[in-house]
């Protein structure tokens, strides 16, 4: 018979608490065992056989409550102490020097069931003293924190943090900022965003149970070239191509819409502001009044209507609702240093004020000097048949000199030229992109138009052909525009349309003299 006698804590509230004792008897019990059998000779004989029992484990509950909290549980068997890891496991002769021991006994955290198992030298009854037990869920508590988060990197202003008050439960929350910079509740630290490695402290110790963090992080995925249309190797490994930079042209702009109260013939809208960079007056709807109707001074910020007025489009179709005055301004300036928050360092002062809330800025492409011109101007005998063939020279020719070709940059447009004669005087305009455009004659100047601008492709002087051109002779020629290629690649995040006229504005700025 092996008995423990166990002391247990029944009462874990107020400030006092309360034991009790119970004593776990184990019985191992011996009887007789009456066997009977017949020999073959008929005789009645009288044996006894021994059977050893074996040790069987201890089992006993230290605790009415639970759960257990791993690694508090310190009890005495028979005067030792015995540990609890904080596995599970119940250490004997444990030694706090090396931080070790024999393992001879296990616990259940969830129920608070004790096994000792049978090892050498086991008393037969043994005092089991629960010397200390935490009843409840893990009470850790901590004044700060290092970690990272699951995944990396982060989006600004995408991470949030909260724990609770040790002693109160109170709730604290930080929220990051766009630079990493966590604050709120009397929390601070910093999480790198690119990384995702986050030190925090909290205003007085917080249970570390209660500690958790949000946090929204990007996930590159690979494109498909033939999707993209460019290799994605060309790419920042991110996917991302920063669009401001330091040492980059910004352009800052701002749009206001002014209500014109009650629209009379000069009458003089005052926007409030000069050097306007655009303005027009428009309706409810949108639609814009008919520049006829009004004078514009974008130096003054004005527009004065016109006598008589009437408010009408420029088709002539009436005006619903009010007349709003719309004007804008702009600004350029280079920056000096663009940070990861979205503040941008300007190198000069900005000319006009600007709101804060409603004011954009754009990425500016430097072109550097850009100029119409007309270049590699030649005449053959026969059309080469094609705007890279050669051939014998006309003797006749055209004189560049006293009459060059006259182009500005608004009608130009970047084209390989052919003109073909048909006859002494009379001949045909071919572009290499745009086929036949026109038919013109050495006697009157010859002034193609552009469609786009209404303005001409170029002008030829009639005085500048001179005599001798005959029928086939061909004259070949290439025009600049001045402007410059862009490829423009527009990224649109996943997701449901939300729009149906999307669209893109791209414009053309500069200075000339």
């Amino acid at each position: 018979m092996a008995t423990i006698r166990m002391v247990t804590r029944s009462s874990l509230s107020g400030s006092a608490a309360s034991y009790r004792t119970t004593v776990e008897t184990e019985e191992i019990r011996s009887h007789d065992v009456d066997v009977g059998y017949q020999l073959a000779v008929g005789t009645e004989v009288t044996a006894q056989e021994l059977f050893a029992g074996t040790d069987q484990d201890w089992r006993f509950y230290i605790t009415e409550s639970s759960p257990i909290v791993p690694g508090s549980v310190v009890l005495s068997i028979d005067g030792e102490l015995w540990f609890d890891d904080g596995e599970g496991r119940l250490l004997r002769n444990y030694s706090t020097s090396t931080g070790t021991g024999t393992a001879l006994g296990t616990i259940s955290y969830t129920s608070g069931l004790v096994t000792i198992s049978s090892y050498s030298g086991r008393p037969v009854s043994a005092t089991v003293t629960p010397i200390s037990i935490l009843i409840g869920d893990d009470w850790s508590v901590t004044r700060g924190a290092t970690f990272r988060t699951a995944a990396a990197p982060l989006r600004p202003n995408g991470f949030t943090v909260r724990a609770n008050n040790f002693a109160t439960g109170e709730q604290y929350n930080g929220e990051a900022d766009n630079q990493g910079v966590v604050t709120g509740d009397g929390i601070t630290g910093e999480v790198t965003l690119k990384d995702g490695i986050v030190e925090i402290q909290f205003p007085v110790p917080v249970t570390a149970e209660s500690l958790y963090y949000n946090a929204v992080s990007f996930k590159q995925i690979p494109l498909d070239p033939a999707i993209l249309g460019l290799d994605p190797v060309r790419l920042p490994a991110d996917g991302r191509v920063p669009i401001l930079r330091d040492a980059d042209i910004l352009v800052l702009t701002h749009t206001q819409k002014d209500l014109i109260a009650s629209p009379a013939a000069d009458l003089v809208v005052n926007a409030g502001r000069d050097l306007l960079h655009d303005a027009w007056i428009e309706d409810d709807a949108g639609t814009r009044l008919d520049p006829a109707m009004y004078a514009l001074d974008k130096a003054a910020g004005t527009a004065t209507l016109a006598n008589p007025f009437t408010a009408q489009d420029a088709d002539s179709n009436a005006l619903s609702g009010d007349l709003h005055f719309v004007h804008r301004i702009d600004d350029m300036a280079l920056c000096t240093e663009a940070r990861i928050d979205g503040t941008l360092q300007l190198a000069q002062p900005l000319y006009h004020d600007f709101p804060a809330n409603d004011t954009w800025v754009a990425s500016a492409v430097y072109l550097g000097d850009l100029r119409a011109r007309v270049r590699n101007w030649v005449s053959y005998t026969v059309d080469p048949g094609d705007y890279d063939g050669t051939g014998q020279e006309t003797t006749a020719n055209y004189n560049l000199i006293a009459y060059p070709v006259a182009i500005d940059n608004r009608g130009s447009v970047p084209e390989r030229w052919k003109i073909k004669f048909t006859s002494t005087t009379a001949f045909e305009l071919y572009g290499e992109e745009r086929g036949l455009v026109a038919t013109g004659s050495t006697v009157v100047d010859f002034s193609p138009v552009n469609p786009q601008t209404g303005t001409p492709y170029f002008t030829i002087k009639a005085d500048g052909w001179g005599a001798g051109w005959s029928v086939g002779n061909t004259t070949r020629f290439d025009t600049d525009a001045a402007a410059a290629p862009l490829w423009m690649i527009r990224t649109v995040l996943p997701g449901q349309a939300t729009v149906d006229d999307d669209q893109l504005k791209i414009e053309l700025r500069g200075d000339h003299n």
